[in-house]
Parts: C-alpha cells; structure tokens; sequence
C-alpha cells in the first residue's frame, strides 16, 4: 500500500540587484567591515528596487518555482505566505497588511481558481518553516494536494539605519512547491513551541 506523504518538488527566489556592503554601512553608522565581519560573516546584504514591494518579489519567485515544478497554477490547493512586516513602499514607514500578501500574490500570478486559499503565517523568522508543516498537515488530512509556501520580507523599508544592528538583515523572496506523493521520505518530524510566560509584560 502506498504511503501518503508530501516532498518539494521545486524550490526557487528572488534576490535583489541593490547591494549595501559593510562599507557603505561604514558611512552611516558607527562600525566597520571588521567589526561586522568578525562577528557574523557577512560581507554585504541586498536590498530591494524603490519601485518593488514584498509581494512583489513574492511573486517573481513564485513564478519561478511554478515554472521549475512544471505545474498548472489553477491546480494550486493552497497559498501560504510567511512574513512578518506586510508591504512597507519606499519612502513610508506605514505597512499593509490588507489584503493579505497571499492573496495579493495570488492575484498577481493572475490565479482564477477561487477553491486557491490564501492566507499570511506572522510567525517570525521560522515563518516559512512553520508554512511547510501547514502544507504537509494539508496533505496528511487529503485536503490539498499541491501547496506554494512562500517567505519573504523587505526589511530594508523597516530597519533604523543608524543602529548598526540592523546590518543582519536584507531583503530577499524564497518560494517552494509542495505536492502530494505517494513514496517514502519527505517530512519526517517536526515540534513547534510558543513560549509566553517568559515575556516581559508591560
């Protein structure tokens, strides 16, 4: 008997043109290559056109992905996207997060299938992560069968530029296909935590 499982069967992203090395960061607040580079290794970060929002680079990978996987986007059961900011345009500090970027994406793949749910995971950096375990819940239960789980943030539109701890982060769109397979292999576990009671409450 064949087992039910799920597998990614294509993996794709958008990378931005627009590269701020430690240099450029040198200029703008107080640190420098070495001091970056000793500690976290990185060398430079992208960040996103003017004119480009998350969702729009959303969507340039999720086209990539739809092509890599060779799938008819009308079969897509579910789109779920993981981010944590919403769209921020340039030379704004306000972000949307109506409609919500799945759907917003959804649209823009120009998807006609109403039976294609959308819908946004704020659930930090292991937003993504937590999308896969959705997508492979989906499978299991033989509700959906093909899933494009997107992470992709734009923090370039949300950082203080004057804190040189805002260096880690970048701007950047990943996107993957999940489908329904009948072998063996793909998730194998997962656990998930939320921890609460050690927030500090105001």
């Amino acid at each position: 008997m064949s087992k039910i499982n799920a597998a990614i069967t294509a993996v794709h992203g958008k990378v931005p043109e627009k590269v701020l090395s430690n240099f450029d960061l040198e200029k703008m607040v107080d640190t420098n290559d070495e001091w970056i580079t000793t500690r976290t290794g990185i060398k430079e970060r992208r960040y996103v056109d003017d004119k480009l929002t998350t969702s729009d680079i959303a969507t340039i990978a999720s086209e990539r992905a739809i092509k890599a996987a060779d799938i008819d986007k009308e079969k897509i059961d579910y789109i779920i996207f993981a981010h944590n900011f919403g769209d921020v345009e340039y030379g704004s500090n306000q972000y949307k997060m109506l409609q919500s970027l799945a759907s917003k994406v959804k649209a823009k793949l120009n998807i006609n299938n109403p039976s294609c749910v959308c819908y946004d995971l704020i659930f930090g950096c292991p937003g993504w992560v937590e999308g896969l375990i959705h997508s492979f819940a989906f499978m299991k239960s033989g509700i959906a069968s093909k899933c494009l789980v997107i992470g992709s943030e734009t923090l370039s539109r949300v950082v203080d530029n004057h804190d040189r701890d805002s260096m880690i982060f970048s701007d950047g769109a990943g996107a993957t296909i999940i489908e329904k397979v009948n072998e063996k292999g793909g998730i194998i576990n997962h656990k998930s935590s939320t921890f609460t009671l050690s927030l500090i409450h105001i």
